[in-house]
């Protein structure tokens, strides 16, 4: 299945790496190294937590399908309990730097 590319999201989270990935019952939360954290509001994830040190390199999108693509190869493939309003990614100050 080819899903879209977020491409507002890709913009904003491309070349992080990965700090830590910790998954829970219904939420996801990547800390990247630069400070800043995305949390994404899951039905369920379908794949291991992404690896430290990872390198974000694209996000797809595609209704609750939610795919995050790193350079390494390895990929974090996810439900969204709600489509367009599942995501947000903070700086390392707190400040939304993406909702949707």
């Amino acid at each position: 299945m080819a899903m879209a590319i977020n491409q507002e999201l890709s913009n904003v989270v491309e070349d992080r790496v990965v700090k830590s990935c910790r998954e829970g019952p219904s939420e996801v939360e990547i800390a990247f190294q630069d400070g800043s954290t995305m949390r994404v509001k899951v039905m369920e994830s379908n794949s291991p937590p992404l690896r430290e040190g990872s390198q974000v390199r694209r996000v797809y999108e595609d209704g609750t399908e939610f795919m995050i693509d790193c350079e390494d190869g390895t990929t974090l493939s996810l439900q969204l309990i709600e489509p367009g309003n599942s995501v947000s990614v903070r700086d390392r100050d707190g400040a939304v730097e993406y909702r949707g």
